[in-house]
């Protein structure tokens, strides 16, 4: 179950694949309420981030503003999946970007290693075609992680052959020394950099701003960071050009 701003988050990069959703099929598809997703529209509407028509939205091309924070978290977005191996074993961090960038309809078909129930939980339906191993352990109840010996986790990561670890810490002093607020967070991390083939280290704004306590030093393999987001976002792919309906023509016969 997403909350509003991982759903809306969804519903956005949706509508930039898709160019037009219709309110009834995609909270079947999310499995909320038809008023649940006219009512996300709204919000969106406002952030004029889509344009409501009869029935859905529209996809509403970018102004070029990097304010916003749903378009920046969608190009960070975009830089995570393009790492991506397909038919790979990876690990990720339970944060809302990367919940966002796993379950996109873009990405591909991998296998996701995840001490973390909440991520677990995300990789629901639309995203059926990933596969979840969840390691043996107690659950701590405070970060919903599992706890596992170090040596056993070790293990479980070198025999799955974890291809990528993305690596989305709390803070950040450089891109090599990042930190957890948690403990277990920044155990589990530490394990899946020293184990991966390849790390990807994903620096959000607010990074540098934040302290935690558990550092951990690695030097990644590629970092994205907040320079590497574009000035404006005016390219537009042609496939994201809105769709006409019938819904469309017949509001427009009304007018």
């Amino acid at each position: 179950m997403y909350v509003p701003h991982e759903r809306r988050s969804l519903l956005l990069s949706l509508l930039e694949q898709r160019g037009y959703l219709h309110t009834a099929d995609v909270a079947h598809e999310l499995g909320v309420t038809d008023e649940t997703i006219r009512n996300d529209f709204i919000a969106l509407q406002q952030q004029k981030l889509l344009q409501r028509v009869h029935g859905g939205a529209r996809y509403l091309p970018p102004t070029g503003s990097t304010d916003d924070a749903v378009r920046m978290e969608s190009q960070y977005i975009r830089l995570i999946l393009a790492h991506v191996p397909e038919n790979s074993c990876i690990y990720a961090d339970n944060t809302s970007l990367l919940r966002h960038a796993l379950v996109h309809p873009s990405a591909h078909t991998y296998t996701l290693l995840t001490p973390s129930l909440q991520m677990a939980n995300a990789l629901q339906p639309p995203a059926l075609a990933q596969r979840v191993i969840l390691p043996g352990g107690v659950l701590d109840k405070e970060t919903q992680l599992i706890r596992a010996e170090e040596g056993e986790a070790l293990s479980l990561m070198q025999e799955r052959r974890l291809a990528l670890a993305l690596l989305c810490p709390d803070a950040a002093t450089s891109p090599q020394r990042i930190a957890y607020h948690h403990a277990l967070q920044a155990k589990w991390a530490r394990i899946a950099y020293q184990s991966a083939e390849r790390t990807v280290l994903i620096l959000r704004p607010q990074s540098a701003t934040i302290a935690a306590p558990h550092h951990i030093a690695c030097s990644p393999h590629l970092l994205i960071a907040p320079s590497d987001i574009p000035s404006s976002f005016l390219t537009i792919p042609h496939e994201l050009i809105p769709i006409i309906t019938i819904q469309d023509i017949r509001e427009a016969r009304r007018v």
